[in-house]
């Protein structure tokens, strides 16, 4: 093979690859998208896309979940149509693995803004020890790092407030006053229909969702104050969705 054909095939390969980054660059790879890359690599005589080996389809993969992650939902279309894809691209679950939570966020995100609010399981490892009420319902759970901070610094975060329910994208000009904070350990953080419930080691404390119940939500995670000084707890998830998955949730059962 000479070095005109070397070329030629790098253009070739290149010109595939463009028309698949331009097929699934939105989120979506219906049939009529299939056959055409099908004819297309035909056409040019170059390898699948699923056969390349460097990162270019796990890039390809990420774009087309922003892409559905800037419309900001998830529905069982996208999911299938995301499911396509990576079949398209032959990649394994472990291998766009952090993705995929991303995207369990997302549509654990979209669920809420539609309704239908998520329950945790009664054998979820985080419930163990806690007591709930007759009647009470734990609807999230997530891992924080538990943190005593005195002061804010006037970066006060934004107070949820009772019956309001939650602007989308309003925590994000938040983050939590850590500077000067003393780390405390870890917790689990349990969102019930009742209460915000901190699970640490065996022991647990709670905060009763009601009209006077100070509970302020930053992009990171949780101020709860004090009479003298404050807690504040870290989300150690540092997924987009997870302020977001809170500050709707929160806006559903504080009412």
């Amino acid at each position: 093979m000479g070095i005109k054909d070397w070329f030629g095939g790098d253009r070739k390969k290149a010109a595939y690859r463009d028309k698949v980054r331009e097929a699934v660059s939105d989120g979506k790879l219906d049939t009529e998208d299939l056959k055409q890359l099908d004819e297309l690599q035909r056409e040019l005589d170059v390898t699948h896309a699923a056969d390349d080996k460097t990162q270019f389809r796990r890039e390809l993969y990420n774009e087309a979940v922003g892409a559905v992650r800037d419309r900001g939902a998830l529905s069982n279309t996208g999911v299938h149509d995301l499911q396509r894809i990576q079949k398209f691209l032959a990649l394994r679950d472990d291998q766009v693995e952090k993705t995929k939570w991303d995207l369990a966020r997302l549509r654990t995100l979209t669920d809420i803004r539609n309704g239908t609010l998520p329950l945790v399981s009664p054998n979820n490892v985080s419930l163990r020890g806690v007591q709930l009420e007759p009647e009470e319902v734990a609807h999230y759970t997530l891992q924080v790092d538990v943190l005593d901070q005195p002061s804010t610094r006037q970066a006060d975060g934004m107070l949820v407030m009772w019956g309001a329910g939650y602007e989308s994208a309003s925590a994000g000009a938040h983050v939590l006053p850590e500077a000067g904070a003393r780390v405390i350990g870890e917790a689990a953080m349990i969102l019930t229909n009742r209460r915000l419930v901190l699970k640490t080691g065996g022991k647990t404390a709670a905060v009763r969702f009601a009209r006077e119940a100070q509970i302020y939500l930053y992009s990171d995670g949780i101020r709860l104050p004090r009479t003298v000084g404050n807690t504040l707890l870290k989300f150690r998830s540092k997924s987009e969705e997870t302020a977001e998955i809170v500050g709707e949730l929160l806006g559903a059962l504080m009412r």
